[in-house]
């Protein structure tokens, strides 16, 4: 490793912080009802992307901002580097769960909390500054490095979508957006919604159902459900759902509301969270109410989502590369008159999806369920002898003197839309994964380590 250099990064760090602290205290989530044609998803994302393309000139790149939909910044002249990184977050959830609230960039513990911190906020700015360090140290070799960002990653990459309709394509790149030592191999993805329209609306066996809601993003496993019923539940029924420890009933006002909670999580490692959805239609589905077309969906939902893998369903499948299929019951919204789910599926990379979609659609139509794509990503996979990932796993090894190799994960990044691309961090092995979780922070120590990887790994490709 260069010592001169790697000092030089060091140096950036309070300045990184600062600069990262307010990038937190943005809240980036998309605002669908406050979207315009100035602000693509939300006024609050367009402050993240412009306060990003700020600091980077200020540090002495050429920016530009793609309207307000993603951006770049750039440095040097050549052959062209990239690196992919988001400024969008997921909802917060329950702020009574967060220690500190998640929009205030709180310093305590020897850690930075808040969304963002680590998914995906801390990452671009570690790499930020460490373009920033090969800049200032004259080190880029006649190469351009350009870290691309975009503010939509969470629901449906549509910023990288604008990005390639008018911007220059990377020769290769990495997304600091997944984890070490390095991802090399992205599931396949689709999103989709499986729906019914009831015929029994005059069913009034009571309790009569007015609705069932929850879950709020396809790629969240739901942490909370409710369903409501004009009138009750016979005493026995009662006395089953109060016993059930993930179940609260409250009646009033002559309704019946029965809350379920669980545990959240990322789509994809779905097992590590507790689906709420799951529970609620579990739990109605052992009970008697109407309309009885509304309870057969309910019951279905439970019946197919027993694991997180398909089996039960028949679905399953996996590989050596990327391991199973996993799915995510993610959104769901029944009333008398109809039923849907939202559900998040992530696929083998050798998996073929076209035979994978017959199986969901005869899957489904056996269960009275219409099927519609709403979102497809085909599966990446970057052999791992290419140049791009000996390098990056040579950076892992020089700053942390661990041999690494090349992973799979469940998970999607900006990869899928760039070629030759791949994931380096900025989760460690053995750390835990708050990715989407209550609670999101990065340590200090870690942070800094980001700074001195995507130095080292920068300094690496630019040779």
């Amino acid at each position: 490793m260069d010592t001169a250099l790697h000092k030089a990064a060091e140096s950036h760090f309070d300045e990184m912080l600062s600069d990262l602290r307010a990038s937190i205290a943005i809240p980036s989530i998309l605002d669908e009802a406050a979207r315009t044609e100035k602000d693509p998803f939300g006024p609050e994302v367009t402050k993240a992307l412009e306060h990003f393309l700020s600091c980077a000139s200020k540090l002495g790149f050429r920016t530009k901002n793609i309207d307000n939909m993603a951006g770049w910044a750039e440095i040097g002249e050549g052959e062209l580097i990239g690196i992919l990184a988001h400024l969008d977050v997921v909802p917060v959830g329950d702020t009574g769960e967060w220690k500190y609230p998640p929009f205030s960039a709180t310093v305590a513990e020897d850690k930075l909390w808040g969304r963002g911190t680590a998914d995906d906020k801390g990452p671009a700015f570690a790499a930020l500054y460490a373009a920033k360090t090969l800049l200032d140290a004259g080190a880029l070799n006649g190469k351009r490095l350009r870290l691309i960002v975009g503010g939509d990653e969470e629901s449906g990459s549509r910023c990288m979508a604008r990005y390639l309709k008018t911007e220059e394509v990377p020769a290769f790149g990495f997304s600091p957006d997944s984890s070490f030592p390095l991802i090399n191999a992205e599931k396949g993805m689709a999103k989709i919604t499986v729906a019914e329209n009831f015929a029994d609306v005059e069913d009034f066996a009571e309790p009569k159902l007015i609705s069932i809601k929850g879950g709020f993003r396809y790629n969240v496993v739901p942490d909370r459900a409710e369903a409501i019923f004009e009138g009750s539940f016979d005493d026995q029924t009662l006395e089953a759902l109060r016993a059930n420890s993930k179940l609260m009933v409250v009646e009033q006002g002559g309704q019946t509301h029965l809350r379920a909670f669980g545990k959240t999580g990322h789509a994809m490692a779905p097992e590590t969270g507790d689906n709420a959805v799951l529970t609620l239609c579990s739990a109605l589905c052992a009970a008697e109410w109407g309309p009885s077309m509304a309870k057969r969906f309910t019951c279905a939902v439970s019946e197919l989502f027993t694991d997180t893998r398909g089996v039960a369903a028949g679905i399953a499948r996996s590989d050596e590369i990327s391991g199973p299929l996993t799915w995510n019951a993610a959104i769901i919204d029944v009333t008398p008159e109809r039923g849907s789910l939202k559900v998040d599926i992530r696929y083998p990379v050798t998996a073929d999806y076209e035979a994978l979609n017959k199986d969901l659609e005869k899957l489904f139509a056996s269960r009275f369920m219409t099927l519609t794509t709403d979102h497809y990503s085909p599966a990446l996979f970057v052999p791992p002898q290419t140049p791009l990932v000996t390098k990056l796993l040579e950076a892992y090894k020089n700053v942390t003197g661990v041999e690494g190799k090349a992973q799979s994960t469940g998970g999607g990044t900006y990869c899928r839309s760039m070629p030759n691309s791949v994931s380096f961090g900025p989760n460690f092995p053995g750390e835990p994964d708050l990715d989407h979780q209550p609670n999101e922070y990065i340590t200090l120590k870690n942070l800094d380590s980001l700074l001195h990887l995507y130095t080292e790994a920068l300094s690496l490709l630019v040779k």
